[in-house]
């Protein structure tokens, strides 16, 4: 399968994986003027029943993450709260860092088959906040350094988080 042209040429977000979301997020603010952010719990309040996958296996993972817009990118801070999930597996191999940066599709499938015929499979995958919404973390590390995640967005969204959660200034 071929790569659908154009499918890795806009990063929607850049993901950073750390230790205390609120300690991040004051120093962001503080000292870069970024923010505010969306703060929310994955998955959201009430949504326990999420699909969510971890290395082939059914995911319990959650996490708190932050959302702030970057001119044309979003940041996105995600702290590993529970379960395992590559989010804990990157903070423990790693520390705190940069993590992935993310493009949106509207149809993962031929993509997903032309990154699998080059060794690239899925390691992490759930529902998104999103209704119709689902992320793909690709296990692209070993190949370019760092991940990829593929959103599937949905028309008439930019991709970019629901406007949900508690807003820190």
């Amino acid at each position: 399968m071929t790569l659908p042209e154009g499918a890795f040429r806009q990063c929607i977000q850049v993901g950073v994986i750390v230790k205390d979301l609120d300690r991040k997020i004051e120093n962001l603010r503080r000292i870069f003027g970024i923010g505010p952010f969306r703060v929310i719990e994955f998955p959201p309040e009430g949504r326990t029943d999420m699909y969510r996958e971890y290395r082939g296996q059914p995911g319990q993972f959650t996490c708190r993450l932050a959302f702030a817009d970057l001119g044309t990118v979003e940041l996105e801070l995600i702290e590993p709260v529970n379960g395992p999930s590559i989010w804990q597996d990157y903070l423990d191999q790693h520390g705190e860092g940069i993590h992935h940066i993310r493009f949106n599709t509207f149809d993962e499938r031929p993509i997903l088959e032309h990154l699998a015929g080059n060794g690239i499979g899925v390691e992490q995958e759930g529902a998104g906040t999103r209704p119709g919404t689902a992320f793909f973390y690709l296990d692209s590390r070993d190949k370019i350094g760092f991940s990829i995640e593929l959103m599937r967005a949905v028309a008439g969204t930019d991709g970019r988080a629901m406007p949900i959660g508690k807003v820190v200034e």
